[in-house]
């Protein structure tokens, strides 16, 4: 993947973030998507089924555009609700990358496919928007176990992103980016409480 799309995606996570005034773990999905008037549906109340791939359906969610109104319809018969978190956060990105204009996305597994560079960036997007590095090295977070606790994502996404975090450690390249230093001023308060735990 282009390096220039990676950052696209990092980038929109940190301006979601601080758009929206998020300020600790876990992330509200649901205020984020009231923010940018996309709607959530859970498949149980979903009625447009005519309108999307079939596959989709089998999926853990997909996203859409109808009548210039964007959706996100996630599996709630999936029951693992730190899943469903990481669906939704990549559908979100999907959305707010444009990757929605002419095609409905689905999402199928935790692990999408590494080829599809609409796909990755969206799995960027929403891993840095659930687990932001910084605010996870401030807090001096290690393990899968607390990555997934503080954030209320699955152990899988969760085991992914401390791999990728021990690289950011030896690297201790955080706070390079003002808009990772915004999101980690926006996240001081929350930081102080945890540490001070």
């Amino acid at each position: 993947m282009k390096y220039s799309l990676y950052q696209e995606a990092r980038n929109l996570s940190w301006i979601v973030l601080r758009d929206c005034g998020v300020n600790c773990f876990p992330v509200n999905l649901g205020e984020i998507c009231r923010h940018y008037k996309i709607k959530m549906i859970p498949y149980s109340n979903f009625t447009l089924w005519d309108l999307v791939d079939p596959q989709a359906k089998k999926g853990d969610g997909f996203s859409l555009k109808f009548e210039n109104q964007y959706y996100i319809v996630f599996n709630d018969f999936i029951l693992h609700s730190g899943r469903t978190r990481f669906t939704v956060a990549h559908e979100l990105g999907h959305i707010l990358l444009g990757h929605v204009e002419t095609i409905t996305f689905y999402r199928n597994s935790e692990n999408d496919s590494s080829t599809n560079e609409k796909e990755t960036q969206a799995n960027i997007f929403a891993r840095d928007l659930l687990m932001p590095a910084a605010i996870l090295a401030a807090l001096q977070v290690h393990t899968p176990e607390e990555i997934s606790t503080f954030c209320n994502i699955s152990l899988q996404s969760a085991q992914i992103r401390a791999k990728r975090m021990e690289v950011l450690y030896q690297r201790q390249r955080f706070q390079q980016h003002p808009l990772e230093r915004a999101i980690t001023q926006q996240f001081d308060g929350y930081i102080k409480k945890i540490s001070q735990k």
